[in-house]
């Protein structure tokens, strides 16, 4: 009778065991521009969204983009952010925000070029099957290929201080306008944000 009692709680203790795992995983939408929960002294959402509002507006403002004579179009490229910090971000997410917020913002009065190397390759290769005739084209869109008057680059830096369990880390991330035709630097902004996560003694 005792052997039957064990064989009992022990199919007891695996129903529990089976329900608490049937329970799966909460999933719930947040808000992005919501303090991420999950923690930890890194870029989060809400700086990637405030990051390229903020850069996209100012640019936007500065008139460099729409200023240009005899009312041509501006071009201009984006390159992938340089990432000299420690946190480990997608180096294309940035950038895309900024270019997507332009667009909006300035639509037709603005030409964003894609200047990497599948780009370039995917537009080549579309040319030349147009001009030998393999494929047909569009009489009205033929045309040079566009050069960039400026690029936008992006380069994040950060600062990281630990003693003990406390982590200081400081986030600076830097915005050019380069114009192609001089070099020069014409338009430049910078984001700097700060966090501080303590990791509990009991948790290690």
């Amino acid at each position: 009778m005792p052997h039957s009692n064990s064989v009992r709680l022990f199919f007891l203790g695996l129903v529990v065991l089976f329900a608490s795992a049937c329970k799966g995983t909460i999933d719930r939408r947040v808000d992005p521009d919501a303090p991420d929960g999950v923690g930890g002294a890194v870029l989060q959402s809400q700086d990637i969204r405030t990051m390229a509002q903020q850069m996209a507006r100012d640019i936007g403002s500065s008139g460099l983009l729409t200023s240009t004579a005899n009312n041509q179009t501006v071009t201009f490229h984006v390159v992938p952010i340089e990432n000299q910090s420690s946190d480990e971000i997608n180096k294309e997410m940035i950038p895309a925000g900024i270019v997507t917020e332009l667009l909006q913002a300035l639509g037709g009065r603005i030409a964003v070029l894609d200047r990497s190397a599948g780009g370039l390759g995917a537009v080549q290769q579309e040319r030349a099957a147009k001009r030998s005739g393999a494929v047909t084209a569009n009489e009205g869109k033929r045309g040079d290929v566009l050069g960039s008057d400026y690029v936008l680059r992006g380069v994040i830096r950060d600062r990281i201080q630990q003693s003990g369990s406390l982590k200081s880390a400081f986030y600076q991330v830097v915005f050019s306008l380069t114009d192609l035709e001089t070099g020069r630097t014409v338009w430049q902004n910078m984001y700097q944000t700060k966090f501080e996560s303590e990791k509990s003694v009991i948790s290690r």
